[in-house]
């Protein structure tokens, strides 16, 4: 997917909101802003939303001397996420479809986004919301019937905390060879395998680290390539391989007013998309 216009604003919202995490010192702040603001007067808008907000990942961290101003939201996002977990795997044993209700748990889970300025953060209420709506773009059917026939497949993780409620709908699909990746280095609020662990994922799964996109590694590409079926997750993972070529599913809330129009969806909707 490619960047709009109006991303430049938003990802200047996101430095600016980042700077403020790692100190109070308001001429640091200024300093970002600044330099963002050159930078970002001359971007690509060709480029991915995700390749835009690269650039407050470097300037952030050069100006601030921090490599991972989220790191303690991280922390905090992964231990509500495991307070609720028994609580998701009940719901999905009791449930007439495991499957499908475990879909949409990990698809709730995709409202732990700190990149997103303004976006409300409710766990609670998102949860509710996801399991008594129907997807605005349903290929579950579709979902179901390529599952049964593979058997490799490489899940695209999104954030930490949500990476826990990934793990519910892991967990739905271990008769198969399932690869998790994960960002290689600290973005945003995206997990790690330091998340992965933290969400227990590691001791069931391999895991696999990712660079941060457009950056590729040969481990990658050979999961890509042994995958009958690709799970993206969440909406950074849909802004950087929305066109790219594979056995791609895509599960996500359309959070963004831009993404929503480049999927043909409302602002808020649950999607669960086959690009077969």
């Amino acid at each position: 997917m490619k960047a709009f216009l109006d991303c430049i604003p938003c990802v200047l919202q996101q430095g600016l909101r980042t700077v403020r995490l790692t100190t109070d010192d308001e001429q640091v702040h200024r300093r970002v802003v600044v330099a963002l603001l050159a930078e970002l007067a001359t971007a690509d808008l060709t480029a991915t939303p995700m390749e835009l907000g690269q650039i407050v990942q470097r300037i952030v961290g050069k100006i601030a001397d921090c490599s991972d101003p989220y790191a303690a939201i991280k922390k905090d996002s992964n231990a509500q996420a495991l307070k609720l977990y028994p609580r998701l795997r009940d719901i999905v044993a009791a449930a007439d479809d495991p499957l499908r209700t475990a879909t949409q748990i990990a698809i709730a889970g995709n409202i732990l986004d700190f990149g997103i300025p303004h976006l409300k953060i409710d766990i609670e209420a998102t949860l509710g919301r996801v399991l008594q709506s129907p997807f605005a773009i349903d290929d579950y059917e579709l979902f179901t019937q390529h599952l049964a026939q593979v058997s490799n497949v490489l899940y695209l993780a999104d954030n930490a905390g949500e990476i826990v409620f990934d793990r519910v709908l892991i967990e739905q699909m271990l008769s198969k060879s399932v690869v998790v990746a994960v960002k290689s280095e600290p973005f945003i609020n995206d997990a790690t395998r330091e998340d992965a662990e933290a969400a227990g994922l590691t001791d069931q799964v391999p895991v696999i680290e990712v660079p941060i996109y457009p950056d590729t590694s040969p481990q990658f590409e050979e999961a890509w390539a042994n995958a009958e079926l690709i799970i993206s997750k969440g909406q950074a993972n849909y802004e950087a391989y929305s066109e790219a070529d594979g056995p791609l599913f895509f599960l996500l809330l359309a959070k963004c007013d831009f993404v929503a129009q480049d999927i043909g969806v409302n602002k808020g909707d649950m999607i669960l998309q086959s690009r077969y």
